[in-house]
């Protein structure tokens, strides 16, 4: 039996012996096997990382994106330092730094305790405004004697106020025009009170209301023929569309045409911007992007005496050559911001040589906010800060003269944007990969030249927000609207925007005074003086208080 075993285990080793070469080449087939499939899993692991780090870029860029939009749907304006209204004001003053405290009056032959100051939670007595009527109304018993029967008198009154409402309604006006017995065999009759749109039931004042609820209150027209129904009036908002479009196209066409010829040919700085809205494109079932231009003055800024106007203009793309057309001819400083169909303004040789072109300062901080408040990039909150500083020295020197304001900034202004400067060279160096921060450093370097034009133009102001703030109208009534119906819709919705809003800019009432100027347009057919219709020339009862 041993004999046996030690048989087979020296068999075993001979046969170990002899297949040993053979062992060992497999073996080394096998480790080469390895080393290959661990090269290509590594191979394959660094293509993974890569493609893992591009989309955490792009990731995070379209991160950076929807906060931007989120931003710019639900946040404050991105055109103020983000550092700015951190800390509350402390001074107890309402949104127009008036106080919102005050005493109440008390109820005459009595007296009464004294009243609270309002404070910030919204607690105490509300001053209301003095032009409100205000209704007294005795909530005692009958006999002004205590309840209980005990026969004792009224000692004081605790008074609170509430404002109330009367709802809105219409009346009929019956006017009743005289036909006359003439002795001489003629006929004799009262003429017709002069409407802007002949043969129909709207009266001017009706038409005012229409119009001014459409774009002075964003109100649409289908809502408008819902709050008719509700009064028992049934105007349709075709019919509703179809007067203000004609009335916009006809009557109103010279007053628009007056204001930008205002604008045009009296004005020493315009701002000027454009916004996309949406017309219905017939046949295709969708709408198409057309676009909204306005051109502002406001000379307030350097104390100009001339009155603040816009003129809207329509165009259906946002080309340079529609920016061409718009100020062909004109010589004035128009203030926009860096997109590329302003970038030939003033180009010698052209139909804009005339236009000097300074760039918009709170495009260039947007470009840092967004990259600040994307990343929390500490090079962005200090570029961000500088620039603050230069929005500080505009606070202190506005509504001054030009040559003030050219004078406080070359003194001030400029050696902020010589350090801001320096400071944007210095981190483009720093800054190498083509992000937000590189492109915003860039932006800023770029126009530099149209961005530091105000140092010597005191005419010229730091920012285009004043033109921004206009467009914010036109956004509400699209949210309400959705879209522009046609091609002439879209030229009534210029002229009337342009008119309302110039009313607004100069403290004029928008109804009264579309009431007003349709009265003298329907009184004065065909000798209309259009100069003395436009708003800065109306009268003092049609203005603000």
């Amino acid at each position: 039996m041993l004999d046996t075993i030690e048989n087979i285990k020296q068999d075993i080793l001979d046969a170990a012996v002899a297949d040993g070469a053979l062992i060992a080449h497999r073996l080394d087939e096998l480790w080469r096997t390895v080393i290959s499939d661990n090269d290509d899993l590594q191979a394959e692991n660094q293509k993974l990382t890569a493609t893992i780090r591009v989309l955490e870029v792009e990731i995070k860029r379209l991160g950076g994106q929807i906060a931007k939009l989120n931003k710019m749907k639900f946040g404050p304006s991105a055109d103020t330092n983000p550092q700015k209204g951190k800390d509350r004001d402390k001074s107890g003053t309402g949104s127009y730094g008036q106080p919102e405290t005050g005493e109440g009056k008390p109820a005459e032959g009595t007296t009464t305790s004294e009243a609270k100051p309002r404070n910030q939670s919204g607690r105490g007595t509300r001053v209301w405004p003095p032009h409100l009527e205000r209704r007294e109304f005795y909530m005692g018993t009958k006999d002004g004697l205590c309840p209980c029967g005990c026969g004792g008198t009224i000692r004081d009154y605790d008074i609170k106020e509430t404002p109330e409402l009367i709802p809105a309604q219409f009346y009929i006006a019956v006017r009743k025009y005289p036909k006359y017995r003439c002795l001489q065999g003629k006929m004799v009759g009262t003429p017709f009170e002069p409407a802007l749109i002949r043969g129909t039931t709207f009266s001017n004042g009706l038409l005012a209301h229409s119009i001014a609820m459409r774009f002075d209150c964003y109100l649409p027209w289908y809502r408008q023929e819902r709050l008719f129904e509700a009064c028992g009036i049934s105007y349709p908002r075709s019919t509703l569309m179809r007067w203000a479009t004609a009335v916009a196209l006809g009557a109103l066409l010279p007053m628009w045409q007056r204001i930008e010829s205002e604008a045009r040919s009296e004005s020493w700085r315009l701002f000027m911007d454009e916004s996309p809205m949406k017309e219905l494109d017939p046949g295709r079932g969708r709408t198409r992007q057309v676009y909204l231009y306005a051109l502002h003055r406001d000379d307030r800024s350097f104390g100009g005496n001339r009155p603040p106007l816009v003129i809207y203009y329509v165009g259906p793309t946002r080309s340079m050559k529609r920016i061409h057309e718009i100020l062909s001819g004109m010589t004035a400083i128009v203030q926009t911001d860096a997109y590329s169909g302003y970038g030939r303004l003033g180009t010698p040789g052209t139909c804009v040589a005339g236009i000097k072109s300074p760039k918009c300062w709170s495009h260039a901080r947007r470009k840092f906010t967004d990259e600040f408040d994307a990343n929390k990039t500490p090079d962005a909150d200090d570029i961000i800060q500088i620039i603050a500083e230069l929005y500080a020295v505009e606070g202190k020197i506005n509504g001054k003269p030009p040559d003030h304001r050219r004078s406080v900034r070359r003194k001030l202004s400029q050696p902020i944007l010589d350090r801001l400067r320096c400071r944007l060279i210095e981190l483009a160096e720093i800054h190498v990969v083509n992000n937000g921060m590189r492109k915003a450093i860039h932006y800023v370097l770029n126009h530099w030249a149209g961005l530091t034009m105000f140092v010597d133009d005191g005419r010229i102001d730091l920012d285009t927000n004043a033109v921004e703030r206009l467009f914010k109208p036109t956004k509400l009534l699209a949210k309400n609207a959705l879209f522009v119906g046609s091609d002439e819709g879209f030229e009534a919705w210029a002229i009337l925007s342009s008119i309302v809003e110039t009313c607004k800019l100069n403290r004029v009432r928008v109804e009264p005074y579309l009431k007003w100027i349709f009265d003298e347009i329907s009184r004065n057919r065909g000798t209309v003086d259009y100069e003395k219709l436009l708003p800065w020339n109306a009268p003092l009862e049609l203005r603000q208080a």
